[in-house]
């Protein structure tokens, strides 16, 4: 069981660090534009983004690493734990970002803490 648990966090924190890089690669990309004549330009400039690129890596690794932890861990008690990357993406984007940081937020990352405690349960 100590296994499933590592990967799993990993996991969740390899998701955590796609959505992270995404974000930064798209800040460089600028506005994604899916209008039907710029959609090839800016799917092409999105995914040769490095940055992006990274995000999707991580994502993907994510996952493989999502599959061999629900092989053998129970969904009930392993989806809950995904809630984390809500934690990490906001104290990483409050970082790299300046994103805003609030009570209310901080009240709904506890709220999500509490939640995925007493699942584990």
């Amino acid at each position: 069981m100590g296994t499933d648990i590592l990967f799993l966090l990993i996991s969740i924190v390899l998701s955590a660090a796609g959505q992270i890089l995404l974000k930064y690669g798209v800040m460089g990309v600028g506005n994604i534009d899916f209008r039907v004549g710029n959609l090839f330009s800016t799917l092409l400039t999105t995914f040769t983004n490095v940055w992006v690129l990274l995000g999707v890596i991580c994502f993907v690794t994510s996952m493989v690493l999502w599959l061999k932890v629900i092989s053998t861990m129970e969904l009930s008690k392993a989806y809950p734990s995904v809630s984390l990357s809500y934690v990490i993406v906001f104290i990483f984007s409050a970082i790299f970002f300046n994103e805003g940081v609030s009570i209310g937020k901080f009240a709904g990352l506890a709220s999500i803490m509490v939640g995925i405690f007493l699942l584990q349960r």
